[in-house]
């Protein structure tokens, strides 16, 4: 699941089928959902996200924020979670049928069979993908940083703060390191690196002394928006 950013406050998800590489646009939404505090189920079957909207399309008791657990394609919350303000909300799975909030509100709907577990499978979502904190900022603890150890001796770095992410590589055993201000995302994907940048989405193997031949996945910048619902 991929989620659109723009144009303006839109966003729309959008199906990635990592099998065959084949897109399937979906949902239209107006306002703003939070990736790094969403999830999805490992089936593939059921969506955990946290989102901001706009009064016009805000369920009032929310007060514009809210956790929901939806039914992928779709943003229609089985499951809705008022919160109010962007501190904390979303969670993870930590099965196919259970799930882990951070939020203490009471829920305004749940009409799942899923089973909510109250301790967290991990510090955070991308600490469970595998990626390890290795550094962290002790004056404002505003800049962090992850590594990912991937094949061929490279190491995918992303460092955070609070303005960007910026992504890097680094080979160690051939000392190099090559810096990429321009991604919004990265991960390995089995056999490959995938990416965000420029509004696409874009895959290369990797050499042992430099990054493989690039491969345009995905341009989403021809999307024209629909009636976000």
């Amino acid at each position: 699941m991929l989620f659109r950013r723009g144009p303006s406050k839109l966003v729309r998800l959008i199906l990635w089928n990592r099998e065959t590489d084949k897109f399937t646009p979906g949902q239209w939404f107006k306002g703003k959902v939070y990736p790094d505090r969403s999830d999805l189920s490992p089936d593939g079957r059921h969506m955990i996200y946290f989102a901001m909207g706009g009064v016009a399309w805000a369920i009032p008791k929310t007060c514009g924020t809210w956790t929901a657990i939806s039914r992928v394609p779709s943003l229609t919350a089985l499951a809705l979670w008022p919160h109010g303000d962007t501190w904390g909300g979303g969670g993870m799975f930590t099965s196919n049928r259970s799930y882990w909030l951070d939020t203490y509100h009471e829920p305004l709907r749940a009409d799942t069979n899923l089973k909510r577990v109250f301790s967290s499978p991990a510090p955070s979502r991308i600490e469970r993908d595998g990626w390890v904190r290795k550094e962290t900022s002790r004056k404002t603890k505003l800049f962090v940083v992850f590594e990912k150890e991937i094949p061929k001796g490279w190491i995918l770095r992303l460092r955070q703060n609070y303005l960007n992410d910026r992504y890097e590589l680094e080979q160690r055993e051939h000392g190099l390191k090559l810096e990429f201000p321009t991604w919004e995302w990265a991960d390995w994907d089995r056999k490959r690196l995938v990416w965000a940048e420029q509004g696409c989405l874009r895959a290369a193997r990797l050499e042992p002394r430099k990054l493989g031949a690039v491969r345009t996945l995905y341009d989403f910048n021809g999307i024209i928006p629909t009636k976000p619902e």
